[in-house]
């Protein structure tokens, strides 16, 4: 097997599927499926089995000795047998993203194209996202496939372009229609001393002061005493939470209480809002509280109008059980446990 010089790990396996590195023994198969599906490429004409040979002996051969390659191509199957192929394209290092390509065998469509993306989008994030540790990977696909965006949507793209009437096939010019998907992936530490005057930011931040129940500006002196004695209370949990590229993104805390309940609160850095890290910050520090705390009920006290941190306690598994009054401002209560 040939291995790409920028991996560190060359096969990514996964429920009976799994890629590796494009192998020359597929190169006709290849040639095949991209003769048969013409009408969805960004080829003009029939490939022919000397061009075919040409291009993997030599843009193919260049791609696995480069520090940088422009593309990593990988053959995809399953259970063993070979069913399709495609990888990164069009890779932008500098920006970190890259085009998904992929094409499995034609007569494998009807009854697998699916599963098939499904599977193969899977696999290709272990290596944009957990490998080379890319922000966004994307595809630009000719608006003639329409199941395909069902796909692409179930694993969490979002069309971010719609280019009108961009491609002609057909004599009809159609649109071009690109879905994206960022790395989201997120990781934690428990809050230490040195955290203090990023916490004091982030709780004087005017959108934190206004959904807090307590809604006034906060001292050094005040802030410096209460994240002491938190950080050193056995019945707090402080998690401080960052993005793929190690920016903290923001916090949580989750309080215990003597009657087997807790409180939790975060707070989400301001740049970082909207891309759906307060959901899974709530979820990893609920999760790891309730594993050591099996028998406790984690509460959220939510303002009725603070409807990101509603939506976000409920991606996060939080079930809404009550309307109440709380410090004296009409507020949401919801609830999880184990």
């Amino acid at each position: 097997m040939r291995q790409y010089k920028c991996l560190n790990q060359q096969v990514f396996s996964s429920q009976g599927f799994h890629i590796e590195p494009i192998r020359d023994e597929d190169q006709l198969s290849i040639m095949n499926i991209r003769n048969e599906q013409l009408y969805h490429l960004r080829q003009s004409e029939p490939l022919t089995a000397e061009k075919q040979a040409q291009y993997f002996s030599s843009v193919v051969a260049d791609l696995f000795c480069q520090e940088k390659p422009s593309q990593l191509l990988f053959s995809f199957f399953e259970n063993g047998q070979f069913v399709g192929y495609g990888g990164l394209v069009h890779i932008n290092w500098i920006d970190s993203n890259a085009e998904i390509s992929f094409v499995m065998k034609t007569a494998l469509e009807q009854d697998n194209f699916a599963r098939y993306w499904s599977s193969y989008l899977q696999l290709l994030q272990q290596v944009a996202f957990e490998t080379l540790n890319f922000h966004k990977i994307f595809t630009y696909a000719f608006d003639v496939r329409p199941h395909l965006y069902d796909v692409l949507l179930a694993n969490g793209f979002k069309e971010e372009a719609r280019l009108k009437e961009q491609c002609c096939f057909d004599g009809q010019f159609l649109d071009v229609v690109y879905h994206a998907k960022m790395n989201r992936r997120i990781s934690y530490r428990v809050a230490q001393e040195s955290d203090l005057k990023l916490y004091f930011d982030w709780a004087n931040d005017p959108a934190v002061r206004e959904n807090s129940y307590n809604s006034e500006p906060i001292s050094i002196e005040a802030h410096s005493a209460w994240f002491i004695a938190k950080i050193r209370d056995p019945k707090c949990l402080m998690l401080l939470f960052f993005d793929h590229l190690e920016n903290p993104i923001g916090q949580v805390r989750i309080q215990s209480n003597e009657d087997q309940r807790a409180v939790i609160g975060l707070s989400n850095e301001r740049t970082h809002r909207g891309k759906g890290y307060a959901a899974m910050m709530i979820e990893k520090a609920t999760e790891i509280f309730l594993k050591e705390n099996p028998k406790m009920t984690v509460l959220a006290y939510i303002k009725t109008q603070n409807q990101a941190s509603v939506k976000a306690f409920e991606r996060a598994g939080f079930i809404l059980t009550d309307t109440i009054a709380y410090e004296g401002h009409l507020s949401y209560l919801y609830t999880r446990k184990l």
